[in-house]
C-alpha cells in the first residue's frame, strides 16, 4: 500500500539503538608493507638494472616510500602517514602500475583508518577499490577494500557513499565462484543494513541484516554490540516487511546480547528491543508463539525470555497494545521531503490515554529512519479520540499503549518486489557513480 499501513503498528542511531559499524577489526589497523615495493626501491636508488616489466620505480616514489618505511621502523605513526600519502599521490602523478597505486593507496588509507583520519581515508581507499575492479583482483581484496572505503565514508559521515561502496563490496562478492571470508562478508552486509537503515532504505536494511547475522554465525564471531545490532536491524526489517512474527527471535537475540554489554545505552537498548518484542508478540497467533518461544528456549539466552523481560523498569508499565481502537483517527501525512526522496519508515510509539480518550504523553520509541516521520506522527495523534478504559463502571487512564506506523512510497503489490526495484536502483546509482 502506497503511504502509511491500514492500521498505524507502532556518535548515529537507528531508532533508539546505537548503530556503531566501526568496530575493532582484524583487516583495520595492521601496516601492510608490500615485499614488491622495496624491491623497487632498492632498484630505483641503487640504480639497478631490470626487465622492462621490473621497471624501478620514479624518484619522487621511491624516497617517499622508504621515508614511510624508515617511520614505521620508528614508531613514527605521523611521519609514516605524511610519508605513506606522498608516496600514493607521487605514484599517481607518475602513472606507474595500476597494481603498485592500488597497494600505496592502501597503505596511506590503512594508516589513514587506524589513527581516526577518515576524511583522508576515504578516498584512498577509494582508489585501492576502484583498481582492485579494474584489474579483476581476487574477490577478497575487492570486497575488502570497497568494505575499507566504506567505513572510511561512515566514519566522515558520508552515509551515501558508505552506502554505495559497502553494495560495491556485496557486488564484488557475489560475483566471483569462490566464497569470502565469512567474517568480512558479514561486516559488508552490516554496513549495507546500517546504512540502508538510516538512509530510509528499509527494504534493503532488512535483506542486508539477515545476511550480516548468518555471517557472523558462519564466522563464529563472540557476541558483542555490532552482533546485537545486527540483530536489532533484522528485527526491525522483518517488522518493517510485515514478518512481526519472524522479528521476535531477533529482538530476542538482540537484547539478550545487550544485557551481556556493559555501556551507557544499555538499558535503552534493552527498553526498545523489548518494547519490539512486545508489538510483534500482538501480531502472532499462539500457534506462531509456541514456535517462536521454542526457537527462544533453544537460544543461546533461553532464560532471558518474554516472560522475564518486565524487569526493564520502562518497559513494566505497558498496559495495552493499541487494543481499543480510536473513535477519530487522523493517519499522518507522508512528509514531503521523504516522499520526494522515496525514503520508507517505521516508528514505534508508547503513549498513555486520558480517562477522556485522549492520547497523551506521545514518545516515539524508535524510528528508523530517526527524526524524518516523528513529527507527521505526533501531530496526527494528537487529534486521535479513544474509546476510554473502564474499569467497575468508572472511565480510566490507560498507561503505556504501543503502536507502529510503517510509511512506503513503494507502489508495488509486495515488500520483496520493492526491495528488489530498491536493489535495482542502488546498482544502477552505483554504474553512474563508477
Amino acid at each position: 500500500m502506497h503511504g502509511w499501513t491500514d492500521r498505524p503498528r507502532g556518535k548515529r542511531r537507528v531508532g533508539q539503538v546505537e548503530v556503531l559499524p566501526v568496530g575493532k577489526l582484524p583487516w583495520v589497523g595492521e601496516t601492510i608493507v608490500k615485499t614488491v615495493l622495496a624491491v623497487l626501491v632498492v632498484m630505483a636508488l641503487g640504480g639497478g638494472v631490470a626487465r622492462a616489466q621490473d621497471d624501478p620505480l620514479p624518484q619522487s616514489v621511491a624516497r617517499a616510500y622508504l621515508a614511510y618505511e624508515d617511520a614505521l621502523v620508528a614508531g613514527d605513526d605521523e611521519a609514516a602517514l605524511q610519508a605513506a600519502e606522498a608516496a600514493w599521490r607521487a605514484a599517481r602523478e607518475e602513472r606507474i602500475d595500476a597494481e603498485l597505486i592500488g597497494i600505496l593507496a592502501e597503505n596511506y588509507g590503512n594508516l589513514a583508518l587506524s589513527q581516526g583520519q577518515a576524511e583522508a581515508a576515504y578516498p584512498a581507499w577509494r582508489d585501492a577499490a576502484q583498481i582492485s575492479d579494474r584489474l579483476r583482483a581476487p574477490a577478497q581484496e575487492r570486497a575488502s577494500r570497497w568494505y575499507r572505503a566504506s567505513l572510511s565514508a561512515f566514519a566522515d559521515e558520508r552515509l551515501y557513499d558508505a552506502r554505495q561502496c559497502s553494495l560495491n563490496a556485496s557486488r564484488a562478492a557475489e560475483a566471483s565462484d569462490q566464497p569470502i571470508d565469512p567474517a568480512l562478508s558479514g561486516e559488508v552486509h552490516y554496513m549495507i543494513a546500517a546504512t540502508s537503515g538510516q538512509l530510509g532504505r528499509l527494504n534493503t536494511m532488512a535483506e542486508h541484516a539477515i545476511l550480516a547475522v548468518e555471517g557472523f554465525q558462519s564466522a563464529g564471531r563472540p557476541y558483542d554490540r555490532i552482533y546485537a545490532n545486527a540483530h536489532y536491524l533484522s528485527g526491525v526489517g522483518r517488522f518493517f516487511e510485515d514478518e512481526a512474527t519472524r522479528s521476535i527471535l531477533d529482538f530476542h537475540m538482540a537484547r539478550g546480547i545487550y544485557a551481556t554489554i556493559e555501556s551507557d545505552d544499555q538499558e535503552s537498548n534493552l527498553r526498545t528491543s523489548s518494547l519490539w518484542i512486545v508489538l510483534a508478540r500482538d501480531n502472532a497467533d499462539a500457534a506462531e508463539l509456541a514456535e517462536i518461544d521454542a526457537q527462544i528456549a533453544d537460544s543461546d539466552f533461553p532464560d532471558s525470555g518474554f516472560e522475564n523481560m518486565w524487569d526493564v523498569e520502562e518497559v513494566a508499565g505497558v498496559y495495552d497494545v493499541d487494543a481499543t481502537p480510536a473513535r477519530r483517527r487522523r493517519e499522518p501525512r507522508y512528509p514531503e521531503g521523504a516522499a520526494m526522496g522515496g525514503l520508507d519508515g517505521l516508528v514505534m510509539v508508547r503513549f498513555d490515554i486520558t480517562a477522556q480518550g485522549r492520547p497523551d504523553n506521545i514518545e516515539i520509541v524508535a524510528a528508523a529512519p530517526g527524526g524524518v516521520f516523528d513529527q507527521a506522527v505526533t501531530r496526527a495523534m494528537r487529534s486521535w479520540q479513544y474509546e476510554p478504559a473502564i474499569i467497575d463502571g468508572e472511565p480510566v487512564r490507560r498507561e503505556g499503549v504501543l503502536t507502529r506506523f510503517a510509511f512506503t512510497m513503494c507502489d508495488l503489490p509486495t515488500r520483496q518486489a520493492c526491495r528488489l526495484q530498491q536493489e535495482a536502483l542502488a546498482a544502477a546509482e552505483a554504474e553512474e557513480d563508477d
